[in-house]
């Protein structure tokens, strides 16, 4: 470091109103400072411990790095689509209706159905419940990968409980309005299906 000795005496003095003003263990260390071997000994000590400190906060300064970005990777990876973090968070349903096999509309508050819906960066996740005489009952779930543009939204489900064969897509044409999330569904240029999301996060 290449102290001088106009710097060894600044030292020094101020070692010693720091003695005089705090405890008797100062002395001590003012005897040691005002001795070359000592002074040295503890120059030596101090570029050492700064040293350590410097390394220290380099590696904090890594993991954190690290840290931080495999938290990110994990949450929004890189690149992500605006519409997607548009998407992202949970849902629960407000309303719905679909048309049955015999081309009638259901309307889902008569099933007295509720769901969730649960929208990573690339997966999705559901369940639905049904009301039946105030007891719930498990009515349909379902979860795997997603890709969104910025009028549509492809589920792909990977676990399902309604017999959606392996590669199945559902496609949703959708809008943000507020804090809603209104989807539609069209099979064979037929309109399937007509959710109402409301964000819960």
């Amino acid at each position: 470091m290449g102290f001088s000795i106009s710097a060894i005496s600044a030292i020094s003095a101020v070692s010693v109103m720091g003695a005089v003003r705090h405890s008797v263990k100062l002395i001590a260390l003012l005897a040691v400072l005002t001795s070359a071997s000592g002074f040295i000994g503890i120059q030596n000590a101090y570029a050492d411990t700064a040293s350590s400190v410097v390394m220290s906060a380099e590696t904090a300064s890594t993991e954190a790095s690290v840290d931080t970005a495999t938290g990110l990777a994990a949450q929004v990876p890189a690149q992500v689509p605006a519409q997607v973090l548009a998407l992202v968070g949970s849902w629960q349903l407000v309303s719905g209706r679909y048309l049955n096999e015999k081309h009638e509309w259901v309307d889902y508050q008569i099933l007295n159905l509720s769901a969730i819906k649960v929208i990573s960066a690339r997966h999705f996740s559901f369940t639905t419940m049904k009301n039946v005489d105030g007891v719930s009952q498990f009515w349909a779930a379902g979860s795997g990968t997603y890709q969104a543009t910025a009028t549509e939204y492809t589920e792909r489900p990977e676990l399902n409980s309604f017999g959606a064969a392996k590669g199945a897509e559902f496609v949703f044409s959708y809008a943000i309005k507020g804090q809603e999330l209104h989807t539609q569904r069209v099979e064979n240029g037929e309109l399937k299906e007509v959710e109402v999301w409301q964000r819960l996060d």
